[in-house]
């Protein structure tokens, strides 16, 4: 009689102690299927626990996190927990359910049956779970969500005081593999690779999906990328017999960055690691394989990065960059339409790079809005002194995409309607625009406050024609390759695309700049194709003081004088 109240006082604190700090508990089968259900399940399910006894559990499990939870369970060893993760739910009818944290484990004497635990997730995290987006083949998180939601939970393990490294991992061939698969055959695999990734992950939702071939994982816990290597080629072996055969054949490698740098405050190290993944997502994991050495090595990386950061910052914070003036010209009349103000920093660094790094560390919006104010104190300066002067600011893509942002650039051109007309926006691609909704009500926007708006680097990028067909523009700027282009020898293919964009520019009244002009046979060629406006070397270098007259060239440059050298000079 003593041992079956012990053994029920014993279920009594089990059963106590799994719901100080779950909500509610599973017992699982072998087979998936729930044999036993207490707890909150109105809550958590919206159903009475007794209607989930006899289902299965993966029923219960939104799609994109399925595959990653059967898979977490399949490799769960006896005696082992399950590390808390966020995961989505479907309610009995299919309909999205609620956010939960799952824990659990495999209990000895118990093989082949799993004890699970869900907790309702508190609002903040749930918000966050939902608004994450994930790729659909391997439930990772997308790039721009994963620098977000790895930045929120490394703020809060290095609260904890938690050792957190950021570990990139490339895997080189999988791509050209994944694509010679049957479509089902790779659609598990790449589940199966984003599964085992996502495991390994800080709460089972830091870990992303950068690229085809490239991923990212914060985590805490010691990682061993040889493992990690060894576990994705059986994993492929698995998978299909063709793909076997070409597993071993896989290139794997990646580098890890210890992100407890001293002297580093959450917001560096946030930065730092979101350059990281932007530079491997550009130049991939041989971008640091100068640095596998040792672990001093890596942190030299992070603390130049970090450095890097700083200066940045400290250039927005207080101005310290200048602005320089190009003009454009009209190629028919080699007068002036307008100029666009370029950037320059203090320390001599690349422009290109440093706006990369002002994209990767999200701090372009703050550079952006610095020099559209630069901008507008300029113009304001000189129409006080009777002078007026049109200019074109660069706007990143991903500026566009931030209301925040759009509401303090808009706060900021108020204070001075009447200046609208002379300044004109270029809408950069170095970063791709992911929320095309947001960057079109954006330029809406805009051109309804009186602004013309310009689409930079055209042609250079995949996504250059859905731009022209989302976004409503002025003007294209023609990416200089094609300029270059025009007196090489078998780059009739080049002409002809050329051709056809400006052929489809004036279909939609849209204005079109070549940049990169440097001598007169270009220009020549750029006005028969139709092109409207020139930049480059050959109408002026980029100058701190822009001047206001009418510009033409010289007639005749004389026959010392090479075109490319011509200036521009007052008329």
């Amino acid at each position: 009689m003593g041992g079956a109240k012990d053994m029920r006082a014993e279920r009594d604190r089990f059963v106590a102690f799994a719901f100080s700090a779950a909500d509610l508990m599973l017992e699982v089968a072998a087979d998936g299927q729930i044999t036993f259900a207490t707890g909150a399940a109105r809550l958590i399910a919206g159903c009475d626990s007794a209607a989930l006894v006899g289902r299965n559990f993966s029923a219960l499990i939104e799609e994109a996190d399925r595959h990653f939870v059967l898979n977490l369970l399949a490799g769960l060893t006896i005696g082992a927990r399950i590390e808390p993760v966020t995961i989505r739910l479907l309610t009995l009818d299919g309909q999205p359910g609620a956010v939960c944290v799952l824990g659990g484990c495999c209990l000895p004497r118990q093989e082949g049956r799993y004890y699970l635990t869900l907790s309702n997730a508190r609002l903040p995290q749930a918000e966050t779970a939902l608004q994450n987006k994930r790729d659909y083949q391997t439930g990772l998180l997308t790039t721009e969500d994963f620098e977000n939601r790895a930045g929120d939970r490394l703020k809060l393990a290095r609260d904890l005081g938690s050792e957190v490294k950021l570990t990139l991992v490339e895997i080189v061939g999988l791509k050209e593999l994944v694509e010679n698969l049957p479509p089902e055959d790779s659609q598990i695999l790449m589940g199966d690779v984003g599964a085992l990734i996502r495991a390994k992950s800080i709460g089972g939702d830091t870990a992303g999906h950068i690229d085809p071939e490239k991923y990212g994982i914060l985590h805490t816990a010691p990682l061993d990328q040889e493992a990690v290597a060894e576990q994705v080629r059986n994993l492929i072996k698995q998978s299909n017999t063709q793909a076997a055969k070409a597993a071993d054949k896989l290139g794997i490698r990646g580098a890890t960055l210890d992100l407890q740098a001293k002297g580093m405050s959450d917001e560096d190290a946030a930065s730092a690691m979101a350059y990281a993944v932007e530079r491997f997502a550009n130049e991939g994991a041989a971008s640091f394989a100068t640095l596998h050495s040792t672990e001093d090595s890596l942190k030299a990386l992070l603390q130049k990065t970090v450095s890097r950061v700083r200066a940045l910052r400290s250039a927005v914070s207080s101005r310290q960059f200048q602005l320089v003036f190009q003009p454009i010209v009209r190629l028919d009349t080699r007068t002036l339409h307008h100029y666009e103000a370029l950037s320059r920093f203090e320390d001599g660094g690349s422009p290109f790079e440093t706006i990369r790094l002002a994209e990767g560390v999200h701090m372009i919006g703050e550079f952006d809005l610095a020099v559209v104010q630069r901008v507008v104190d300029m113009l304001a300066e000189r129409r006080r002194q009777g002078e007026t002067i049109d200019v074109a600011v660069n706007l990143s893509g991903h500026s566009l995409e931030s209301s925040v942002f759009m509401a303090a650039l808009r706060e900021i051109l108020a204070v001075d309607p009447s200046l609208r007309r002379q300044l004109i926006f270029e809408i950069t691609e170095s970063t791709q625009i992911t929320n095309m909704v947001h960057a079109a009500n954006a330029v809406r926007q805009l051109r309804e406050d009186g602004h013309f708006v310009c689409l930079d680097d055209f042609g250079a990028g995949a996504a250059s024609f859905p731009y022209l067909q989302a976004l409503e523009i002025d003007y294209v700027k023609i990416d200089g390759a094609y300029v270059k282009a025009l007196q090489t020898q078998g780059q009739d293919r080049d002409r002809a695309i050329l051709k056809g964009m400006v052929w489809l520019c004036k279909e939609l009244g849209i204005g079109t700049v070549a940049e990169m002009v440097e001598t007169e046979d270009q220009a020549r060629l750029l006005l028969d194709f139709g092109i409207d406006y020139g930049q480059g070397y050959l109408f002026g270098r980029p100058e701190p003081d822009p001047r206001l007259e009418p510009l033409r060239l010289d007639d005749d440059p004389g026959p010392h004088r090479d075109p490319a050298e011509v200036r521009l000079k007052r008329g």
